[in-house]
């Protein structure tokens, strides 16, 4: 029977450390090539316990490196996330202008927003009236309500409405109801966008309604989070139905 001789770990650490030695002494121009791997290294001078002004200089531009390299890491995601939600409007936009009907805009709305935008919910309630018979249109597949401007449901969304900015994170209670009705206790986050209006007699621009998308994820709609794409999306899809409603 015979026995397997295995080199031992230390010594086979110290033919890699002789072979990186030999490496680096027949390429002397490597850190000249390579400045970025003197950034890993950790050299330690002859002084005791003392930390030399050069050792504490090194560590402070590494600790500032490093947090340069996470704030670009989260540009570049923001860059990104950001072509991927213009990839989104740019398909929200070709689908509504192939639109010939309301009943269409309304059903390209819904797809957009279920399918791009991963909405658990949408509702759309519109305070102008349609050009033809609202029990013309279907209901489905988009839950929408044409509802009187001097409803009182509307008193919930007034500040809103004034304010005719994107809102997003938790509504309350009657907001939620009137927006989801039975949905409305599922729904833990909202985005709210308000469609800006349609000509009326006078040709100003007065509200139109609301476009509601809800999520059962708390974290997907926020107070602190951006709302410039919202707005876009507001004003293509006020674009879209504005021909479609009577101007008052």
């Amino acid at each position: 029977m015979t026995t397997q001789n295995h080199p031992h770990p230390v010594a086979g650490v110290a033919v890699e450390e002789q072979g990186v030695v030999e490496f680096l002494r027949a390429h002397p121009e490597f850190f000249t090539h390579h400045p970025e791997a003197l950034m890993e290294l950790t050299l330690h001078h002859s002084s005791g316990s003392a930390i030399s002004l050069i050792e504490r200089q090194v560590a402070t531009l590494r600790e500032h490196n490093r947090q340069l390299k996470h704030q670009l890491h989260d540009l570049v995601q923001i860059a990104r996330d950001n072509d991927r939600l213009n990839e989104r409007m740019h398909r929200l936009v070709l689908s509504l202008m192939d639109c010939a009907t309301l009943q269409d805009v309304f059903i390209g709305i819904y797809d957009s927003l279920r399918n791009d935008f991963h909405a658990d919910a949408v509702a759309m309630r519109l305070m102008a009236k349609p050009k033809i018979a609202a029990h013309d249109l279907a209901a489905e597949p988009l839950d929408v309500l044409f509802v009187d401007k001097d409803d009182a449901a509307w008193d919930a969304f007034s500040g809103f409405l004034k304010n005719a900015r994107p809102v997003c994170g938790h509504l309350g209670v009657t907001q939620m109801g009137c927006l989801f009705g039975d949905q409305a206790a599922a729904m833990a986050s909202v985005a709210l966008i308000p469609l800006t209006g349609i000509p009326g007699a006078s040709q100003l621009r007065i509200p139109a309604g609301i476009v509601a998308i809800g999520s059962y994820d708390a974290g997907r709609f926020h107070h602190g989070m951006g709302t410039h794409f919202l707005s876009q999306m507001g004003e293509i899809i006020s674009c879209a139905v504005r021909p479609y409603l009577v101007a008052e």
